[in-house]
Parts: structure tokens; sequence; C-alpha cells
């Protein structure tokens, strides 16, 4: 690609959300993001792969206490 083909792209879409949560009166949290559509597979693919592998540790510890 060249630097031409490159800056006539147009941005990726970016997608925001906010929350905020109170603990009675003087605590509370506030959260805010800011991720592209890129992002958002790239975190589902992130999740899907430690889920996967804690399956197969729990799995694994499973068989190594019962001895099988």
């Amino acid at each position: 690609m060249t630097k031409q083909s490159l800056s006539a792209r147009p941005p990726a879409p970016v997608h925001r959300a906010k929350a905020a949560i109170r603990f009675g009166r003087r605590a509370g949290l506030t959260a805010s993001v800011r991720i592209t559509s890129g992002g958002i597979l790239s975190v589902g693919a992130l999740v899907s792969g430690i889920l996967l592998s804690t399956a197969v540790l729990v799995r694994a510890a499973g068989r190594a206490r019962t001895g099988d």
C-alpha cells in the first residue's frame, strides 16, 4: 500500500460506552471505553481463548484428582 491509499481510507468507527456506580454517598466508580469494531473482535477472540484454556485446565485437574 502506498501513503496515498492509506490516507484515503476513512477512519474506523469508534464505539463509546460509559458506566457509573455509586456505593452510598461518598464512594463510587466511573468508567468509559472507546473501541473500534476490530478491537471488539480482538477482545472476543482473547476471551474465547482464555475460557477454552481454562476449561482444559479444569478438566485436567479433575482427571489428576481422580487418578484417570
